[in-house]
């Protein structure tokens, strides 16, 4: 991602998705490890960070929050697959 290309970010903490499941997805995607946070694909960066918790009553719920830099132009249907990865519903 160099020049003059546009880039479009989005982040999201994630409740209840191991931070594995991520940087497995990121990395099967076509990315590389460049660090224990940070992987980088050929139009994409992504920014894994470490697990932190919050508490709901009784729960106590594993976070993570998931940083992505996109090329603007293909930021859209990057995001969407990303996001239908990652769909959990609850039953």
């Amino acid at each position: 991602m160099k020049g003059r290309v546009k880039i479009k970010t989005l982040s999201v903490k994630f409740g209840g998705i191991n931070r594995n499941e991520f940087i497995d997805y990121f990395l099967k995607i076509g990315g590389t490890l460049e660090d224990d946070e940070k992987i980088k694909g050929p139009f994409w960066e992504a920014t894994v960070g470490p697990h932190t918790h919050s508490e709901y009553k009784a729960l106590k719920i594993q976070n993570v929050l998931v940083s992505i830099a996109v090329e603007e132009d293909k930021f859209d249907g990057f995001i969407a697959a990303f996001q239908l990865n990652f769909l959990r519903c609850g039953g």
